[in-house]
């Protein structure tokens, strides 16, 4: 079933001239199922055509009719950008060039260098790093390496299921004095006593079900110390439905966690640079009802909203002594656009 909103959002995008599927797909608000279902009706109703590499209106819409939107060029919607980042992007780059790649079996990925300090100086806007200790669950991202560059945390600690994080983490750390702390750990289980009520800060990605979302947010939040502290985290429309957001803004509740800033479209992962590499692309081309070519995608689309929390009163850790089975999608079926074997 197609979504009404989607579908104006499509044809909104076409009336300006052809697209990319992945142009398309990078400006949609929904979910990648969705995004599907609509533009295959769209397709089978006649209303937009392909050639195979561009999408485009098969009857033209006068432009004149259209009240559009443009984001702040300088800053991309992100609000806030630090004032020495092209050093410290510089710098993160030539750090990073040689970071373990992704593995689709861990469901890894990791966001541009630009979006990493993005994030870093709406954390420093907020006072949450100078001289703050801050705990990282899972760091595809490297965001700790960002951190540790400005010099400010008092303490830095990354806990990663992934044994090659933590040795290129414990090689740059060392030869360069950055001063990053590694601990192997899988979110599935509780947190090590030694690092619970640590840390002021916690920075994650979680894995978008709704186990997932438990896991690795019960585990940072038993990371923090009782009163004052605050959290960061990234979360898509893509792969995350209302329905699922509804139940994390519940479950953030009980846990006396408040959202004081969601930023749409904070974070941008180089999917460009991925090629046909990113975990849905192959997926998502076998479920169209129309022949569009593999090629690598044109754009970044792949987009999260950056969160944060903040404790309001003594936090209220949930599920923080129990083991979590993590699942890889959901009944509803909005992680995977279809079938991923």
């Amino acid at each position: 079933m197609k979504s009404y909103c989607g579908e104006r959002k499509i044809i909104r995008e076409l009336i300006s001239g052809r697209k990319t599927l992945w142009e398309l797909l990078a400006s949609y608000h929904w979910t990648l199922r969705d995004f599907v279902n609509t533009i295959n009706e769209l397709y089978e109703e006649g209303v937009i055509k392909t050639d195979g590499k561009y999408i485009s209106l098969k009857k033209p819409v006068p432009k004149e009719e259209i009240f559009a939107s443009v984001r702040c060029p300088k800053c991309l919607g992100r609000v806030l950008l630090p004032k020495k980042l092209n050093p410290l992007v510089k710098r993160f780059k030539e750090l990073t060039s040689e970071r373990p790649k992704p593995l689709v079996s861990l469901l890894q990925g990791y966001m541009r260098p630009e979006d990493v300090f993005a994030r870093i100086a709406l954390m420093h806007e907020y006072s949450d790093v100078e001289e703050k200790s801050i705990i990282l669950v899972g760091d595809d991202d490297l965001v700790s390496i960002g951190l540790a560059l400005t010099r400010m945390p008092r303490r830095i600690t990354v806990i990663d299921a992934d044994k090659r994080l933590g040795d290129f983490l414990e090689r740059i750390s060392k030869n360069h004095g950055l001063n990053i702390e590694f601990i192997n750990h899988d979110v599935r289980n509780p947190l090590p006593r030694e690092l619970r009520q640590k840390f002021d800060v916690f920075v994650t990605d979680p894995l978008e079900t709704l186990s997932g979302l438990r896991a690795f947010l019960s585990r940072a939040v038993s990371a923090l110390k009782p009163c004052g502290s605050s959290g960061y985290f990234g979360l898509t429309t893509l792969e995350a439905s209302p329905t699922k957001w509804l139940w994390l803004q519940k479950f953030l509740t009980r846990m006396n966690l408040a959202i004081t800033d969601a930023i749409r479209e904070h974070s941008s992962y180089p999917t460009k640079d991925y090629e046909i590499g990113f975990l849905y692309e192959k997926a998502l081309l076998k479920n169209l009802r129309f022949e569009y070519k593999l090629l690598p995608p044109n754009v970044d689309w792949y987009k999260s909203t950056f969160i944060r929390v903040e404790a309001v009163g003594r936090l209220k850790p949930l599920d923080s002594s129990k083991k979590i089975e993590l699942k890889v999608h959901d009944d509803d079926d909005v992680t995977w656009p279809g079938d991923v074997s």
